[in-house]
């Protein structure tokens, strides 16, 4: 089968494999549509701290099971599907609380022990899998992943007020951040992005307001402050815009310490919670925003290719940069 392979030269290019397997408790998923994330350029880059090359990448992927191994049932040949790319242990504390996601000796699709959704077919255990409904589109499935991310982030406030928001980063997590809170109910979303082009988009999501870095912000207003861009100095910002008993949602990943002003913490009763990966009833209520907004697939991404194409493209994004793609989705 055809995949992509990454390189330790930097390079993306597609080769053509073994078709893989199931073992045990194990499902082939024929690929319909697979995203291309911040992690896979990290990884081909050789800056990613567990994607290490040469390997096969994705974990942003939906389609329909091809194949059913020993010791699987609820699962049919042909079933709709998107892959939770989360392997966890399965027996630590965590996994067995239903915080699989915070598992500490977890496994993520797209890594060198797991070949990932750059692929015609990947191998997943059948508990990855999360019914797709039969109203979102084949091509769309892979947007699931990304969203359910925004979801996750958007479920740690909880009870706390969301009415007026900020998205600090208006990149791909960040717009689905602003669409998740919209329908949260959510009545006012600022969202602070510098690539002026990516406005219309953020507009067409659900932002009331849509800022570049220089503009001024209600100070202390905000009832939810998310930073959505791995920037450090959003975490002042955020702090400055946050209203006293508000939160602030830490989204991004940040690669060295950031002070943090714990005075203001204690004094206005902040909180600076922290959100990492998902869990199934995020890509449950993923799905739920695909299958209730229609556009929003064809909104964001910016490119649907095949695997050849994809490849140079995103060798030329991991060396370049994004330029105008918001999001790239293949198609094998």
């Amino acid at each position: 089968m055809r995949a992509i392979r990454f390189e330790t030269s930097g390079t993306a290019h597609v080769v053509d494999i073994p078709r893989p397997t199931p073992g045990p408790g194990e499902v082939l998923v024929a690929v319909t549509s697979t995203g291309v994330c911040g992690s896979d350029l990290a990884a081909l880059r050789g800056t990613h701290p567990f994607r290490i090359p040469p390997l096969i990448s994705g974990h942003e992927a939906g389609g329909r099971v091809a194949e059913v191994g020993p010791d699987v049932d609820g699962v049919t040949v042909g079933d709709r599907v998107v892959i939770d790319p989360q392997r966890p242990c399965g027996a630590c504390e965590r996994c067995r609380g239903g915080r699989y996601h915070l598992c500490a000796d977890k496994q993520m699709l797209g890594i060198a022990e797991w070949d990932g959704s750059f692929a015609e077919h990947v191998v997943v255990p059948a508990y990855t899998l999360v019914a797709a409904p039969d109203d979102v589109d084949d091509a769309h499935l892979a947007l699931a992943e990304p969203i359910a991310v925004a979801a996750h982030a958007v479920a740690q406030l909880g009870a706390r007020p969301h009415d007026r928001a900020l998205v600090l980063g208006g990149g791909t997590i960040g717009a689905l951040i602003t669409q998740v809170l919209r329908d949260a109910g959510a009545t006012e979303v600022d969202v602070v992005e510098p690539r002026e082009h990516v406005h219309p988009l953020l507009r067409s999501l659900g932002a009331t307001g849509v800022h570049t870095p220089d503009a001024a912000l209600e100070t202390g207003s905000y009832d939810a402050v998310f930073i959505a861009a791995g920037v450090p100095a959003l975490v002042d910002r955020a702090f400055e815009t946050v209203a006293p008993g508000g939160a602030i949602v830490q989204v991004a990943v940040f690669n060295q310490p950031v002070p943090v002003p714990v005075g203001q913490v204690q004094v206005r009763e902040i909180a600076l919670l922290g959100t990492a990966m998902y869990t199934k009833d995020d890509f449950r209520t993923a799905l739920e925003v695909l299958r209730r907004h229609p556009d929003l697939a064809d909104a964001l991404v910016t490119r649907t290719t095949s695997l050849e194409e994809g490849a140079a493209i995103t060798t030329a994004m991991a060396a370049d940069g994004p330029g105008d793609i918001v999001k790239l989705v293949m198609v094998p």
